[in-house]
C-alpha cells in the first residue's frame, strides 16, 4: 500500500491498519528523514522519525504531515517503544495538534472543519464507553475507559472535557446547544468534537435543516414573555427533517448575536417572527428587524 500524505491523513491510515489488523511497517518518506512506524496486529509497537523513538516521534510527524508512504507486509519490529495502543497514540496526535494551534500566533490556521451548528452522533465506540464504568481519573485529567473489544487492545484514554462532551452528545442536540446547557464553552466544543470525530469515537449526523429569514413584528395575540410566534408550516418543515419536535428556535442578528427564544405555532403569520412588547424591549430588538431564524430540537430531559 503506498500513497501521498495530504492526500491520505495520518489518521486514516493509521485507523486503517488498526481496523484491519495489520502487521508490518509504514515508512514514509519525509523532508527531514524516513519515518518508520511497525504495526503488529494493527497495533502501533514501534516508531523511529528525526532522531526520535516510540510516541515521541510518532507524534512529530502528526505535527509535520508531509511526504509518500509505503506499508509492508511482515516486517516485524526489533524493540516495542510503543504500548498506548494505535487509538490512544491516534488521540493523543491529536490532542497534541490542537493544543499547538491554540496559541496567539496561529490564530489564523484554527479552522474548524465541524460547525457549531452540527449535531454529533456517539459511534459504536463511544457507546461503549457510556456502557462501562470508567475509573478514576488519571494525572492530568485523563480518564481511562476499557473499551473490552476482541479487536482492541488496551484501554481508550479520554479527558475529563471529552468524557464530558460524550456523555452529553444526544443526537438530538448540535454543538452550540450541547455547550450552553452544559456550561461548555462553544469554540472548546466544537474543537473536541472534530478531534473525536476525526479519531472515530463520535460522528455528525447527515440531517439538515433550512434557516428561515424572518422580521420582526409586533404582534396581536397575548404571547407570554421569551416566547415567539412562527408559522406553523414554517416549523412542520423543520420538524419533518429533524424527525423531531421542535419547541425553541435560535435568532440570528446581522452583528452575528444570538437569541434563544421559546416557540408557539402561529396560523398565517408568514415570514414574520412575532413577539410581544416585552420580549422586544428584553431581546434589544426593533420591528422589521430581519433575523435569521434555526430550530432548536427537543429534548426529553431538559
Amino acid at each position: 500500500m503506498t500513497g501521498t500524505l495530504g492526500l491520505f491523513s495520518l489518521v486514516d491510515l493509521f485507523q486503517l491498519l488498526a481496523a484491519a489488523r495489520r502487521s508490518g511497517r509504514l515508512s514514509v518518506d519525509h523532508p527531514k528523514g524516513t519515518a518508520k512506524v511497525y504495526f503488529e496486529k494493527g497495533q502501533a509497537v514501534h516508531a523511529d522519525f528525526a532522531g526520535q523513538t516510540g510516541e515521541a516521534a510518532v507524534y512529530s510527524l502528526f505535527a509535520d504531515e508531509r511526504g509518500t508512504f509505503e506499508f509492508r507486509l511482515g516486517m516485524p519490529a526489533t524493540e516495542t517503544t510503543i504500548t498506548s495502543g494505535t487509538e490512544n497514540l491516534v488521540l493523543e496526535a491529536v490532542r497534541r495538534l490542537d493544543e499547538a494551534r491554540r496559541g496567539p500566533s496561529n490564530a489564523e490556521e484554527r479552522h474548524l472543519t465541524v460547525s457549531r451548528d452540527a449535531i454529533p452522533v456517539r459511534s459504536t465506540v463511544a457507546d461503549r464507553i457510556m456502557a462501562l464504568d470508567s475509573g478514576p481519573a488519571a494525572e492530568g485529567g485523563v480518564e481511562t475507559v476499557s473499551l473490552g473489544a476482541p479487536d482492541v487492545s488496551g484501554e481508550l484514554l479520554l479527558t475529563a472535557a471529552e468524557r464530558r462532551l460524550v456523555q452529553e452528545v444526544d443526537g438530538v442536540r448540535n454543538i452550540t446547544r450541547i455547550a450552553t446547557q452544559s456550561g461548555i464553552d462553544p469554540d472548546e466544543a466544537a474543537l473536541i468534537t472534530e478531534r473525536l470525530v476525526r479519531t472515530g469515537v463520535l460522528k455528525l449526523s447527515n440531517r439538515r435543516v433550512r434557516t428561515a429569514r424572518l422580521v420582526t413584528r409586533l404582534s396581536k395575540l397575548p404571547l407570554d414573555s421569551g416566547v415567539v410566534g412562527i408559522d406553523q408550516t414554517i416549523v412542520a418543515s423543520w420538524e419533518k427533517s429533524l424527525e423531531t419536535e421542535v419547541t425553541e428556535v435560535a435568532c440570528r442578528r446581522d452583528d452575528g448575536t444570538v437569541l434563544l427564544f421559546s416557540l408557539q405555532l402561529l396560523s398565517g403569520a408568514g415570514p414574520f417572527l412575532e413577539l410581544s412588547r416585552d420580549t422586544l424591549v428584553r431581546a434589544n430588538l426593533k420591528v422589521n428587524e430581519a433575523l435569521l431564524a434555526r430550530p432548536m430540537r427537543y429534548q426529553e430531559e431538559k
